[in-house]
């Protein structure tokens, strides 16, 4: 007998804090409704913060996806060879210590097993010149036909030149989209004739435009077989970059320790000592630039936290005002028999839906900014749910945080002198 009555009795309890909790939620939208400007405050505080936040968030997001498919291409494996870990963070000084490759280098790792081609780029900003329109620091690269799969770019309009044409150094060039827009808007370029540090050159294509965070930047190049480039503007010791294309993920290893015993034995490495170049993975520089990104997310998300404890100190502020302004409300509500519970959950509870209503306007404004962000620069829209919900709580939590005080000061109002107030 005793245990059916004593569940009776604990669902009843718990019926009634539902009930007081929903007539609180719907006495707080009340006294948002009769007060749109006051409540209207507390909103655009907490919506501020929310909307920094998110719009931080999901630019954030959607750069690091776009960093790693830039990056990832078209899923083939690369292994790029260079002076200096830049990863490791070594210096300009220590570059200039070391020897450059060679094209005989090139031709060495060609030779290694499960390698499908070497990408090799010389390259640095140049004057170009279209009869009486010119251009400083367009960058003009000398490459080969690897090129093609390793910057995975395809050529738009006209072609590519092919390994015979690098071989006799013809004076070719495949232009980026935005040199191809900045010189011939109006005309065909194909068949036209430009000048690079004063050296003439036939354009024979146009590379499809790139979207990427460097904007146009992206697309301000010139590409030229590499033998031309030797022969009319490599400086001596001149570096080259070299990206290694290998058949397979599953050869990755394999095709990076032959690389780096090749080279070390090419460059004369004395056993026991480190190596005087550097073996980077593609999969290593997408972990690098996303801990770059994620130490700046970090950094917004801070700011962003910070506008929303602002946005806080707003619904307190606020909530305080409401208090003085319903103190004879409070003392009515006293006299009739709401205990101090009631009345601090009556504020805690509207001052919870004034900063949650705010969060979900801030999610909503947030990300439609980070959508727009994302049109803009060429990034894909990522709006991680995690981060969603943790808005929305935090908003919440912010409000019942800062409603506090405000809602103990109601709460502890004497409720004779409540009554006297006017």
């Amino acid at each position: 007998m005793n245990k059916p009555s004593s569940t009776y009795l604990k669902r009843a309890l718990q019926s009634s804090v539902w009930e007081q909790i929903l007539e609180a939620i719907r006495e707080a939208l009340a006294t948002i409704r009769n007060n749109k400007m006051r409540s209207g405050l507390v909103i655009l505080g907490v919506l501020i913060g929310v909307t920094s936040l998110m719009a931080m968030v999901a630019t954030v997001a959607g750069l690091n996806s776009f960093i790693e498919a830039s990056f990832s291409g078209n899923d083939t494996p690369i292994i790029s060879v260079s002076r200096i870990d830049f990863l490791a963070g070594e210096s300009i000084e220590e570059l200039n210590k070391r020897k450059p490759f060679t094209l005989d280098d090139v031709e060495a790792l060609k030779e290694l097993r499960h390698v499908r081609g070497v990408e090799v780029e010389y390259g640095r900003g140049m004057e170009v010149r279209y009869r009486d329109h010119k251009a400083q620091l367009i960058s003009v690269v000398g490459s080969n036909v690897d090129l093609l799969y390793v910057q995975n770019i395809a050529v738009e309009d006209g072609r590519y030149f092919t390994e015979k044409e690098i071989e006799h150094r013809r004076p070719y060039a495949v232009l980026g989209y935005k040199v191809a827009q900045q010189f011939f808007k109006f005309e065909d370029p194909l068949g036209k004739r430009i000048r690079a540090n004063g050296k003439e050159f036939e354009v024979i294509g146009v590379f499809e435009h790139r979207k990427t965070i460097f904007g146009g930047l992206a697309d301000n190049f010139i590409v030229i077989p590499m033998t031309r480039y030797e022969r009319d503007f490599k400086f001596r010791n001149e570096d080259i970059g070299i990206n290694i294309i290998i058949d397979s993920n599953e050869n990755l290893d394999v095709v990076e320790q032959n690389v780096r015993a090749l080279m070390r034995m090419r460059r004369k490495v004395p056993l026991g000592k480190p190596d005087d170049f550097a073996v980077t993975r593609i999969d290593e520089i997408i972990k690098f630039t996303s801990s770059i990104t994620d130490q700046v997310a970090l950094v917004l998300v801070v700011l962003a936290s910070i506008a929303l404890m602002i946005g806080g100190i707003g619904v307190m502020v606020i909530m305080l005002v409401s208090v003085t302004e319903r103190t004879h409300e409070i003392g009515i509500r006293k006299a009739i028999g709401a205990s101090r519970g009631q009345i601090t959950w009556q504020f805690l509870i509207e001052a919870a839906v004034l900063s949650g209503i705010g969060g979900v306007l801030g999610l909503i404004l947030g990300a439609l900014l980070a959508l727009l962000v994302s049109s803009l620069l060429g990034f894909p829209f990522i709006l991680p749910i995690g981060w969603v919900i943790f808005a929305e709580v935090m908003s919440v939590g912010v409000g019942l945080f800062f409603g506090i005080f405000p809602a103990r000061k109601a709460a502890r109002l004497d409720p004779i002198e409540a009554l006297r107030y006017e």
